[in-house]
Parts: structure tokens; C-alpha cells; sequence
């Protein structure tokens, strides 16, 4: 804070696919580090897509028009080309252009960062090879090597990559990228909110007996999370013991995966949540005894941390930038990618309340290191290291 008093505070662009009111975990960290850095004194503009029928009570968002494809309604994709919407982001007197995406809204970031003659960094959320099933008529093999392609060469136009996890940063240097590489969670811990929480009536709400133990699970309900893993696990838990599972989240996978439910005889002991506002999700992980998470594509796992942060051991897949955050033996269990591994450390953590309480506590603790303030100070000094010293002053 005192480095910045000595500054001119930086002005910044945002440039995002996903934001407010959707429900994500990009929307929700670009959310709270934008919070973080104003709160700071920075000034920051955020340039994403534009909602149909919502309205922004923040004068520094920036609307592109959008459409909604077919296959995906509920993701609507910018039109980057807007008269209006591009004279005022001209006008703007910036320091930076971050964007937390390479497509659509990438490239109006490396479009305004190269007419401005300012330093681009891009913020790599997603394994985005993992996610061409989404593109239809493309197979997966040629879709994923050309993406793969594609995010290599624009993240090689920018002044810095931000990986969210040691894993990511590896992965993307294998991929062929040269440039600068920051490891920088992209999510963020607030323990005010985190202290704000009230788990007590969430058992009632979803008639969880008060005597039975809660596992949690918590994400978008699709394909790559694996939440199908996670009900396979519950099942081989029923067998052995009394518990139920609260599946925290909506998506495209929603149905099928209560059939699957149904299918495996559990779906009696097993609660489906839906889409929920962030807070609710936190209150009901909150309410658990055990969170469990089978995605084995997460760059980093921002649930994983704020399941810890709510004082929950984690049984997790060992895959992806998950390691960053559990660790195994201490704040929970890394499993191989199968359905005795993961129920056979959820029962471990069952039977010995202790041991449970006990990982409860050592992730809290390890869940600071993922804190706003933390955060958002590596942030504002990796702006100071690209931000030509003519500028700062």
C-alpha cells in the first residue's frame, strides 16, 4: 500500500467471456480481484458481454454486444466489433490491458494493448484443450491440438502469462510458451465473508438429518468436472455406512447425473442443490463434514480452497493444479481417478472424527495463503514490473 502512495494508481481494462450475473469461477475471481485492486485505489474498467435483460450497476462495466449459440444459450459470446463500445474504451486512459480469456474478448484486449502501445497479460483460467467438446462437429483430438495452438500463440504476444497453479505453468511450457510465466491463484479468499457465513439452516432446508455426515460436492455440473465419479464413490460409501451428499451447482449434466443417482441407489440420500447464489454454495460447504471433488481438469480447484477455507478436509482426484492446494495427509487425500480410491479416504475420514477435525484445521490455516489481500498485492506488483516507470509517475 505505502509502494502505491508514491504512485500514480493504475488504470486498468479487464477484458472478459465471462462475468456478472453469470455464475462462474471466472466471473466470481475477476469479481473479487477487481474489489481487491479498487479497494487498493486503482481504477478498473471490465469489458465482457453483454447480458440480455441485465443491467450494470457499475458505470466502469463495458458491454459488448453478444449472441447466444445454439449448443450453449446460457453463454453468450461478444461481437467485438462495436463503433461505440470501442471509442470508449480509446478514450480511457489506461495503464494495462489484463484480459482472463484468448478468444472473442482476447482479442479486443491485444487489439487495444497493441493501438495503445500497452503491456498485455493474460490470465490462464482454463484447460481450454479440455473443453473442445463443446464446439460441435469438431472432434476432439483435431479441436484440442488446435486450440492447444492457438492459446501458445497468443499467450506469446503477451508481456506475461498469470498460471494460476505449478501445474498450469508447466503444462503451458511444454505447450511452446515463451514469455514471461507468473504463478498467481486466479481465485481469492475474503474472510470477511468467510466469517459472515451461516451454515446452520442448510441441513434443514435440504431435510439432512442432523445426525447423518455430510459430504459436499461443489461445481459446475458437466462432463469434465467427473461429479459422476463422485456419486460412484457415495455409493460404495452407502454400503458401508450412513451419510449423505449434497451436489452444490447446475449445468448441463444435471439430469443425467440424478439418473445416475437413481441408477446406483442413492438418489434417496442425495440432495441436488441447483444453481446457487456464491454465498448459499459457501454456506452449504460450510454445513459439510468432507468435501469430496473428482474434476480432473481444474487449472487450480478455486472449491478446493474455499472448501478448506470453511474448515472441510478434501478427498480429491490427484490431477490438474488441485496438488497446489490439498495436501495429502495434511489438509486432505489426493486419490487416483476412481471411485474406491475416493470413497475409501472419505471413509478413513469418517470413522476418525479426530484426524478429521484436525485436516479441517490445517486447511484453514493453508487457505490464507489464497487470501484477497494476498492476492491482490502479487497482482499490483506484477503491474509495477510491466508498467513502464514514464507512466507510474
Amino acid at each position: 500500500m505505502r509502494a502505491l502512495m508514491t504512485e500514480r494508481a493504475y488504470r486498468i481494462l479487464m477484458c472478459s467471456e465471462s462475468y456478472l450475473p453469470r455464475i462462474s469461477g471466472v466471473a466470481h475471481s475477476l469479481h473479487a480481484l477487481t474489489s481487491g485492486l479498487r479497494a487498493r485505489g486503482l481504477r478498473v474498467v471490465i469489458a465482457a458481454p453483454k447480458y440480455p435483460g441485465y443491467r450494470d450497476a457499475d458505470p466502469d462495466v463495458v458491454r459488448f454486444p453478444s449472441l447466444r449459440p445454439p449448443h450453449q444459450p446460457e453463454f453468450p459470446l461478444a461481437i467485438p466489433y462495436a463503433p461505440a463500445v470501442w471509442r470508449r474504451l480509446l478514450d480511457e486512459d489506461l495503464d494495462l490491458v489484463h484480459t482472463h480469456a484468448p478468444f472473442l474478448m482476447g482479442a479486443v484486449a491485444a487489439r487495444l494493448s497493441r493501438r495503445r502501445r500497452l503491456p498485455l497479460v493474460f490470465t490462464h483460467h482454463t484447460l481450454y484443450d479440455e473443453y473442445v467438446h463443446y464446439v460441435p462437429f469438431v472432434s476432439r483430438k483435431v479441436g484440442a491440438a488446435a486450440v492447444r495452438r492457438f492459446v501458445t500463440a497468443y499467450a506469446n504476444r503477451c508481456a506475461c502469462v498469470i498460471a494460476p497453479s505449478r501445474t498450469v505453468a508447466q503444462r503451458l511450457r511444454e505447450h511452446g510458451v515463451n514469455t514471461r510465466i507468473e504463478t498467481i491463484p486466479t481465485g481469492a479468499i475474503d474472510p470477511v465473508l468467510f466469517g459472515s457465513l451461516d451454515p446452520s439452516g442448510v441441513r434443514r432446508a435440504y431435510a439432512i438429518p442432523a445426525d447423518r455426515p455430510l459430504l459436499v460436492t461443489a461445481s459446475r455440473l458437466a462432463k469434465e468436472k467427473s461429479v459422476d465419479l463422485v456419486l460412484e464413490a457415495f455409493a460404495r460409501i452407502l454400503a458401508r455406512r450412513a451419510a449423505s451428499l449434497l451436489v452444490v451447482g447446475g449445468g448441463p449434466q444435471e439430469r443425467p447425473l440424478q439418473e445416475l443417482a437413481h441408477r446406483l441407489g442413492v438418489s434417496v440420500h442425495t440432495v441436488f442443490t441447483g444453481l446457487l447464489p456464491h454465498r448459499r454454495a459457501l454456506e452449504c460447504l460450510a454445513a459439510g463434514d468432507i468435501f469430496m471433488y473428482g474434476s480432473q481438469t481444474e487449472t487450480q480447484g478455486m472449491v478446493v480452497v474455499e472448501a478448506m477455507a470453511a474448515g472441510l478436509p478434501v478427498v480429491a482426484v490427484d490431477a490438474g493444479g488441485v496438488p497446489d492446494a490439498v495436501h495429502d495427509g495434511s489438509t486432505g487425500y489426493l486419490v487416483p481417478p476412481n471411485a474406491d480410491a475416493l470413497a475409501s479416504r472419505a471413509l478413513a475420514l469418517l470413522d476418525d472424527p479426530g484426524l478429521r477435525k484436525m485436516m479441517g484445521r490445517t486447511g484453514m490455516d493453508a487457505s490464507r495463503a489464497y487470501s484477497l489481500d494476498v492476492v491482490t498485492q502479487r497482482v499490483i506488483d506484477l503491474y509495477r514490473s510491466l508498467v513502464p516507470a514514464e507512466r507510474r509517475a
